[in-house]
């Protein structure tokens, strides 16, 4: 079969200003596709203008099935991109897969009207997308029992049985060459996107991924992780960045890992990693492990720097460990990318201030803030919603961490989103966040043009109380279409 495997184009706020990022679930499901004719296409290098290679792609590859990806901002986009399909050919069955659908997936069934798709992929993927295109081959398909799979029967949806968690070593490499474009970039670095791991043991009240994984962790093997990131280098990449949920949960995995990162010379790539205060501050040894192995941009999930805030998200650190896990980067030389989240139900104008200036002492070379975000299925939100301080209840869109959906017991929403967006803008004109930065020092042109879009970008936002948001260009009916009915 003809698959076609599509990723939304939404992205979160100024992230377009210094990165295109890949989707690594499209092309982690389209190596589990043996074979079938497989094409992926990541619509976040076409945005806004998605409806011309959209047009092109099902003119000429012509799929029987196309797979939707999107987390919860985007599943708005999703349902255009799925209603665009369904009218350009009814013929192809169209899937969604992703944390959306796998957590909303009875009620996204319970508004069938409203969402124009035969099935919903639940938690991971590849095998039940495999599984799913295989019945669809045969003339009378079975769907009871593809585990994982929700799925539209003519009077309303049916839910099978979840999946249980897959081992790891059993799913194929990504296929990345099946991508119609590969242009995806941090700063002037080509880019991809790769795990090590899944899941995570903590839990947190903010995030979603234990409703997919449950508090389970896995990890791919070694020689796993290195075959892929060689074929990355063989496609073009010069920076990777690991998507894992938790990748210092196992630090002698992660040892390892950067261990043979070094062994088969793979260091002349530029690592990315996302990784938790805890796990950086209490294994210096894991650091120079990094250093070595050419980890060089390390985002950390701070969040906060007060006891009382991050004991009420369940964030398992505190303001010393945070302390110490910036001093061992930055001792190392890597760049520190600052997670930080404002609008905590006790916040007031005076702690939102003093967070942020805490965070600032850190010496970040970035800060990302984010306001918290109630996504669905989390403990957060059904404290948050109970207590009234959700402003914004159904409108997923506007859950991408960077518009504000809350309202704390002191701020209103208008005045917690313009708190946080002027005080990003005046960090920019932090003398001691400027004298040392990192991506000042080492990537100074695409940093600045970045980071000066970026600025306007927030200043438009602190003079206008609202989120400057570029639209997704897709007619409502596709201006032609080719029916095989």
């Amino acid at each position: 079969m003809r698959v076609l495997l599509v990723s939304m184009p939404d992205t979160a706020d100024v992230i377009d200003y210094v990165a295109r990022l890949p989707n690594l679930a499209v092309v982690s499901m389209a190596g589990n596709l043996p074979g079938h004719e497989v094409k992926v296409l990541d619509l976040v290098l076409y945005k806004p203008k998605i409806q011309p290679v959209l047009e092109e792609v099902l003119r000429d590859f012509r799929p029987d099935v196309v797979g939707l990806s999107a987390m919860t901002f985007q599943f708005g986009t999703l349902l255009r991109v799925a209603g665009f399909i369904r009218r350009w050919d009814p013929s192809i069955r169209l899937v969604a897969g992703g944390y959306h659908a796998s957590l909303m997936a009875e009620e996204i069934g319970n508004g069938r009207g409203e969402a124009p798709l035969d099935f919903l992929v639940r938690g991971e993927g590849e095998a039940t997308l495999a599984e799913l295109v295989s019945e669809l081959e045969k003339a009378e398909p079975d769907f009871g029992g593809v585990l994982g799979l929700s799925w539209f029967d003519g009077g309303g949806w049916r839910h099978n049985p979840p999946r249980p968690l897959m081992d790891l070593d059993r799913i194929a490499l990504p296929n990345r060459r099946a991508r119609a474009r590969s242009d995806f970039f941090m700063l002037d670095l080509p880019m991809d996107v790769a795990e090590t791991s899944r899941g995570c043991p903590y839990n947190c009240k903010f995030c979603s991924i234990t409703q997919m994984y449950g508090r389970t962790f896995r990890t791919y093997s070694e020689d796993q992780i290195i075959a892929d990131l060689k074929a990355i280098r063989e496609q073009g990449g010069k920076a990777v960045f690991f998507v894992d949920d938790n990748i210092t949960h196992d630090i002698d995995h992660f040892r390892r890992v950067c261990q043979a990162v070094v062994r088969h010379g793979l260091n002349d790539l530029h690592y990315l990693v996302q990784a938790t205060a805890v796990g950086i501050a209490q294994n210096p040894e894991l650091v120079a492990d990094m250093d070595r192995a050419n980890f060089r941009y390390v985002f950390v999930g701070f969040e906060a720097m007060t006891s009382e805030a991050l004991q009420g998200v369940s964030k398992p650190t505190n303001p010393e460990i945070n302390r110490r896990a910036a001093k061992l980067l930055r001792q190392h030389g890597m760049a520190i990318i600052a997670g930080c989240i404002v609008g905590y139900p006790d916040d007031t104008a005076k702690s939102v201030k003093e967070n942020y200036r805490l965070i600032r002492s850190l010496k970040p070379d970035m800060i990302y803030a984010q306001y918290l975000t109630p996504y669905p299925k989390t403990r957060l939100r059904d404290e948050m919603v109970a207590a009234g301080l959700v402003t914004n209840l159904d409108d997923f869109s506007k859950y991408d961490g960077f518009t504000c959906n809350i309202r704390t017991h002191h701020l209103e929403t208008r005045e917690l989103y313009r708190l946080l967006k002027r005080e990003a803008l005046l960090g920019n004109f932090d003398p001691a966040l400027i004298k040392a930065n990192f991506f000042l020092r080492r990537r100074p042109r695409p940093f600045l043009k970045g980071i000066l879009k970026a600025m306007g970008t927030n200043l438009f936002n602190v003079l206008a109380a609202r989120q400057l948001n570029q639209c997704i260009e897709l007619a409502d009916a596709p201006l032609g279409g080719v029916s095989r009915t």
